[in-house]
């Protein structure tokens, strides 16, 4: 299994129980005044540096959860306003080719990851060509309702901007680099100091598997693999809904245990 999406929940018993076996068959030199300086000054470097990126992390995905709301919730009124065009004469095909394309974007959404989220601007921009080919608007009625769907496109096509531009906002290789050297220290140091004893056994295992911890979770918000339901699958599946059509599911994806396909409901998989 690809460890990039594992998620952290099956990895946290795992870490725990290697943290502590390590703990308990490797002692280490005992008390130096050296390493416990060592273990102070980096602890602290580490601990600074670990919340800051964590804190922008989080803020960004926040950001990402709430752009995804304004495009899908823009997606399902767009078509809601379709179908009420599809009930005027000479408008049918149109409103057919609509569900059509909306079903085509939202698929090829699942394909690519977040910094590639520019790669289905194509699919997008069919939509947006494609109502050009509405076709005469013949009464007041029809006029209002198409007027009506172009804000949302055009509010759909700005969350989308925020999209991409967030999706590409993440740790650089040079911040990594400096995470993991002072975590590698940090790690070195609490297994230097292990005497050995119950106690220092048991103090040594929580602080390895906290480090570890730590990093998986800024892994997962780096990646934004952390709540990936909430942002990369749930949602885009409900546009699904409303155009209709069974849900779609990447069979990867099913594969890894990144998505559960509803056991109630049809589905498709590519």
């Amino acid at each position: 299994m690809d460890l990039k999406i594992l998620k952290i929940n099956r990895l946290i018993p795992t870490v725990l129980i290697l943290s502590f076996l390590l703990a308990y068959f490797l002692p280490g030199g005992g008390k130096s005044e050296m390493i416990e300086t060592t273990l102070g000054v980096v602890g602290l470097l580490f601990a600074i540096l670990v919340g800051f990126f964590i804190t922008d992390l989080w803020t960004r995905f926040q950001k990402i959860r709430e752009n995804v709301a304004v495009e899908v919730s823009g997606l399902q009124t767009y078509y809601l306003f379709v179908k009420i065009m599809n009930r005027f004469p000479g408008h049918k095909e149109w409103a057919r080719e609509q569900q059509e394309l909306i079903d085509e974007y939202v698929r090829k959404f699942f394909e690519v990851e977040w910094t590639d989220y520019g790669k289905i601007d194509p699919y997008f921009n069919k939509i947006i060509e494609s109502l050009k080919d509405v076709g005469k608007l013949k009464t007041d009625n029809e006029v209002e309702t198409y007027t009506n769907m172009l804000p949302l496109l055009n509010g759909v096509t700005t969350s989308r901007e925020k999209l991409f531009m967030y999706g590409k906002d993440k740790l650089s290789k040079a911040e990594w680099t400096v995470i993991i050297s002072l975590a590698s220290i940090l790690l070195f140091s609490i297994f230097y100091l292990n005497t050995g004893h119950f106690s220092s056994i048991l103090l040594t295992g929580a602080l390895t598997s906290a480090v570890i911890i730590l990093l998986l979770i800024l892994r997962d918000l780096n990646n934004l693999s952390f709540g990936e339901e909430m942002v990369s699958f749930e949602p885009y599946e409900t546009i699904f809904d409303v155009l209709g059509k069974p849900r779609f599911y990447l069979k990867k994806d099913i594969e890894s245990g990144r998505v559960k396909p509803p056991r109630d409901r049809e589905y498709r998989t590519d």
